[in-house]
């Protein structure tokens, strides 16, 4: 029995890096109550010292201690010539020396020493490692921060760049739209066209305020404030005054519900689209459709002939490519996909954003 006992033991000494307490204790428990050596419990015990918490380590090193005392005390009351810490004539076969019982002390104290050693050894080893982890954790963190830190300064830039200089100058347009509607009073046409200068000036400064708080505060909003997607139809009415020909179809369930990151990719990628097709094809209707509700979120749909403005596009002012990229640019943002481009003889640009938009 103690043999079939000390074998599995040292064959369970494998394990003693995946379950160390469990195989210390138990070998110590089957050093006391079998005929057998203290090894096994030995070997586990560094792997206790180098892991486990401090109550841990002194039980399992108590184990052990009582595990060596007992092999060594039942080592003492065997006969001479069966003891393991004796000496014997190799000549004789006659029994040279025999140890005292300082001796077993003092080799029991050895070997304890010996493996709590070797435990405390990998206990630094181990702390070592998880010092160099948090310090790697802490220079990421630290590093995140850092660039927060110069994201926000480059944000605040910006927004004291816009405040003085593009804020100032619509301002200024404002102001003089204004004027223009008072001193041309006899002309009905220039008195519209100076109020809707106006009204758009007066929304593009409402639009980089919000931008200017969005970039010092660095917290999202949706450029529109207070609006939702029920006011697509409003926003659709006031570009229809200044787009001849412009159809447009809103069907809109629950706007209010919508994400503010939802709300802002529609509104832009509808104005985007519109002001593309008027830029680039001035006296072509253009064919507007909107339709969004949380069951199949939004779509949208732009849609203005190629045919028919071959030489209004020649005219037409360069552009950069921008405003496409733009738009594919929120579509992506909010988890949506986008497309621009000629389709069926037409210029057509049509997205799909889910309702449940990612907030970013």
């Amino acid at each position: 029995m103690s043999a079939v006992v000390g074998v599995t033991l040292a064959g369970l000494l494998v394990l003693r890096r995946r379950f160390p307490v469990a195989l210390c204790l138990t070998a110590s428990a089957c050093s006391v109550l079998f005929p057998l050596d203290a090894s096994a419990a030995l070997l586990a015990l560094p792997w206790v010292l180098a892991r486990a918490a401090t109550r841990t380590c002194l039980a399992a090193l108590g184990a052990t201690g009582a595990a060596t005392a007992a092999a060594l005390t039942r080592d003492a009351l065997r006969d001479h010539a069966a003891r393991v810490l004796v000496t014997i004539d190799e000549q004789t076969r006659v029994l040279a020396s025999e140890p005292t019982a300082a001796a077993f002390v003092a080799v029991g104290m050895a070997l304890l020493a010996l493996s709590v050693a070797a435990g405390l050894v990998r206990r630094a080893q181990v702390a070592a490692v998880r010092a160099r982890e948090e310090q790697h954790a802490q220079a990421a963190a630290y590093a995140v921060l850092r660039d927060q830190v110069r994201r926000q300064d480059e944000r605040r830039l910006v927004a004291r760049e816009v405040h003085d200089t593009v804020a100032h100058h619509v301002a200024a347009i404002s102001l003089q739209a204004s004027a223009l509607e008072v001193t041309s009073a006899d002309d009905p046409d220039a008195v519209r066209a100076a109020r809707e200068v106006r009204a758009s000036a007066q929304s593009a400064i409402a639009e980089l305020r919000s931008l200017v708080t969005t970039l010092r505060s660095g917290e999202t909003v949706t450029g529109f404030p207070g609006a939702t997607l029920d006011d697509v139809a409003t926003l659709l009415d006031r570009m229809a005054r200044d787009v001849p020909g412009m159809t447009t179809t809103v069907a809109v369930s629950d706007g209010d519900g919508a994400a503010p990151t939802l709300v802002r990719a529609t509104f832009r990628v509808v104005q985007e689209a519109v002001t593309n097709a008027r830029k680039h094809a001035p006296a072509v209707p253009v064919d507007v459709r909107v339709e969004a509700s949380p069951d199949r979120g939004v779509d949208v749909r732009v849609v203005n002939l190629l045919d028919r403005h071959a030489d209004d596009a020649r005219h037409a002012p360069p552009g950069t490519g921008s405003g496409l990229l733009g738009m594919h640019e929120r579509a992506d943002a909010v988890g949506g996909t986008l497309f621009a481009g000629p389709e069926g003889g037409s210029f057509v640009v049509r997205a799909h954003f889910p309702w449940a938009a990612r907030d970013t």
